[in-house]
């Protein structure tokens, strides 16, 4: 891991804003969506890396929801072309001091909702989502299911991952 995050620079992100990637970027936003989410360029999403025994320093903390030991990883994808930007190992991270001015990051329901990162609603108790709520959902995960594709393209190519 040590490694990884010494190389963490040389080797992810962000594009300039005024580079081609941004711009195809914002294109694949536009058309999967609508021209408002031009300035949505990114989306962030987090797996697991199972690993193959517990720890010896704070073993527990590794421990997940499924009952394995893992280690937490949170990638920012251009949804476009799949290309990692920024990646955190461990607990989360802000992704917030890569972006532009008016710009944000499209982010599944375990994101919290701020200026710069964009949610779905969630379904209020006892109640329905309303019929803009939903198209608005349904155009978000257009564009973050494309993080669950670069992980999946990761863990299909790096198999122990």
């Amino acid at each position: 891991m040590g490694s990884t995050v010494g190389t963490h620079d040389n080797f992810v992100g962000f594009p300039h804003p005024d580079s081609e990637d941004a711009e195809l970027a914002w294109q694949y936003a536009e058309s999967k969506t609508c021209p408002e989410w031009r300035n949505g360029i990114l989306a962030v999403e987090g797996t697991t890396i199972d690993l193959y025994a517990k720890p010896a320093h704070f073993g527990e903390t590794f421990y997940d929801r499924k009952s394995n030991y893992s280690l937490g990883c949170q990638a920012a994808v251009m949804p476009h072309n799949l290309i990692i930007v920024d990646y955190a190992l461990g607990h989360p991270g802000s992704h917030e001091a890569l972006l532009p001015d008016d710009h944000w990051i499209w982010a599944d329901s375990a994101y919290p909702l701020e200026k710069w990162c964009i949610v779905p609603f969630k379904k209020p108790r006892n109640g329905m989502l309303t019929k803009d709520q939903k198209t608005f959902n349904y155009h978000l995960s257009t564009v973050c299911v494309r993080v669950e594709h670069a992980f999946a393209a990761l863990k299909g190519r790096f198999q122990s991952l």
